[in-house]
């Protein structure tokens, strides 16, 4: 399944890039976000290339018919890439435990106001009769705490000015 989501920051795509390159910023928001079960297992920039791995623990709030192949809690690797030159990225999404495959390619650029990004997701469950309901599922999901993950950014990007 396809998905695009977007999130709009009110300052330039450069001012963006340098918080989401700051290691930091990353373990502020998950702070904020209320998760305290988390580690940063890989981090590295070099000015243009920039690399984090998350592992975090995530509660799931999972309707009844998809309780027999998701967990009430979640261990989750974020892998994040992104070239700060040509403002582009992809994130590779690994929920332990669950038949998903997910990641997306991302695209930051700036716009009148400020700061565009496109997250293009593709999910692939890998379950039988209810793979679709379970990848409409996740993707509400993610659609919830990527607002979530932008509105906490948004109350940091001063910081970055």
């Amino acid at each position: 399944m396809q998905h695009e989501t977007t999130a709009r920051y009110p300052a330039s795509a450069a001012v963006v890039m340098r918080m989401f390159t700051d290691r930091d910023f990353h373990i502020r928001k998950l702070e904020q976000m209320g998760l305290r079960r988390y580690a940063v297992l890989d981090h590295a920039f070099d000015g243009q290339h920039f690399r984090i791995r998350v592992e975090r623990v995530v509660p799931i709030d999972v309707p009844g018919l998809l309780k027999k192949v998701v967990p009430s809690e979640s261990c989750v690797i974020n892998d994040e890439h992104w070239d700060a030159k040509a403002l582009t990225g992809k994130v590779l999404v690994e929920p332990k435990g669950m038949p998903l495959d997910i990641h997306c390619m991302t695209a930051m650029s700036n716009v009148k106001d400020g700061c565009l990004i496109r997250y293009q997701w593709t999910l692939k469950a890998r379950v039988p009769l209810i793979g679709g309901a379970l990848e409409k599922f996740i993707i509400g999901d993610m659609e919830r705490r990527a607002n979530d993950e932008t509105r906490l950014a948004l109350t940091m990007l001063d910081d970055y000015r």
